[in-house]
């Protein structure tokens, strides 16, 4: 009923926003026809996401969207639904599947409800560091993954760092996999997730995020774990003692088009499109390299513990198993080896 209700409510804002062009419109599309001597076809998107509002990824979007309008003149525009307004993100992708969304930007893990194959940005550690994640979303990698959408009817235009996740709570500090052994945990609902922190004893509970705070302030969970930006946005630190920058899973973001939409745009606008989202994703890493460390002092300005020193070999170490069975279950050689020749390891 919920997702009904959802994707109903997405339909009737895509309804308005392309009724409010005063243009005629094909509903399917979000093209218009402007009456301008040239007749030029103009095309109108609702672009959805679930990132918090204020971080670098949901302004670097925002500030996309401004820059496609201004340099087609208008003839791409972009209406930008942050922070879940039009759904999780699997009710986002599912609206995108029948026709009712044009655009999205969904974590790369959240897109396994399409393709199971995309829950492998759910594996623990898979990075030595930041900048081998990014070489390989921006080689073999993220194009590897961005065929797997494509089968599924979405162009994907680029890819937005999200970052890596860390762990708070209210029990103690986490330093080593021990740390959380009987520790309950909030993770998202993927099964991956799930088995990772179950090699380390812990005691995972698939919750919504739009639940989460509460949960956390009620006891309802110990634990849960996030990037920092999310973390601070969230305001975590008023229900959670300890931070402890665990570093364990690396999210990014994808935006896919519905390629019935995208190829409804010229191929200047196109290029356009694909340009500005080249930049947007260059200077979203910037500007998380310069707040990470302003996460972490506003983190402690708000009480919360913040604990660096992680043993993260160790972690690793403990929750490498999974990949040998994911590998042979879901992910298969193939993928895993165009992983491995981009881990750094």
């Amino acid at each position: 009923m919920r997702k009904a209700i959802t994707i109903a409510l997405a339909g009737a804002i895509l309804s308005a926003t392309l009724a409010g062009c005063g243009n005629a419109t094909t509903p399917s599309t979000g093209t218009t026809q402007s009456s301008d001597q040239n007749t030029k076809a103009s095309v109108t998107l609702n672009l959805g996401h679930a990132l918090s509002e204020g971080t670098p990824a949901s302004e670097g979007i925002k500030d996309f969207a401004a820059a496609v309008e201004e340099k087609t003149d208008g003839r791409v525009a972009i209406e930008v639904f942050p922070n879940s307004m039009l759904g999780s993100e699997t009710e986002m992708l599912e609206q995108m599947k029948i026709g009712q969304l044009e655009a999205a930007a969904i974590m790369v893990g959240s897109m396994q409800s399409l393709d199971m194959k995309m829950a492998i940005e759910d594996l623990p550690y898979m990075w030595k560091d930041k900048q081998s994640a990014r070489d390989a979303y921006d080689g073999e990698f993220g194009e590897y993954l961005g065929e797997i959408m494509q089968a599924q009817g979405l162009k994907k235009i680029s890819y937005i760092e999200w970052g890596f996740r860390h762990i708070t709570n209210n029990v103690r500090p986490i330093s080593t996999p021990e740390d959380m052994k009987g520790m309950s945990i909030r993770v998202a609902q993927t099964k991956l997730r799930v088995e990772a922190f179950e090699t380390l004893g812990a005691l995972p509970t698939i919750m919504a995020f739009s639940e989460l705070y509460g949960a956390l302030q009620q006891g309802v969970v110990d634990a849960q774990e996030n990037p920092l930006a999310n973390i601070v946005a969230s305001n975590f630190n008023e229900v959670q003692k300890y931070l402890s920058l665990t570093e364990h899973f690396y999210n990014t973001v994808m935006m896919v088009f519905d390629e019935n939409v995208w190829a409804k745009i010229s191929p200047e606008d196109q290029a356009v499109i694909l340009e500005e989202a080249q930049n947007m994703s260059v200077n979203v890493r910037a500007e998380n390299d310069i707040a990470e460390q302003g996460y972490i002092d506003e983190l402690k300005s708000r009480g919360m513990n913040v604990n660096e020193e992680v043993d993260k070999d160790a972690f690793r170490q403990a929750m490498l198993p999974v990949y040998d069975k994911w590998e042979k279950d879901v992910f298969g050689e193939e993928l895993m080896t165009v992983y491995r020749n981009a881990s750094g390891w």
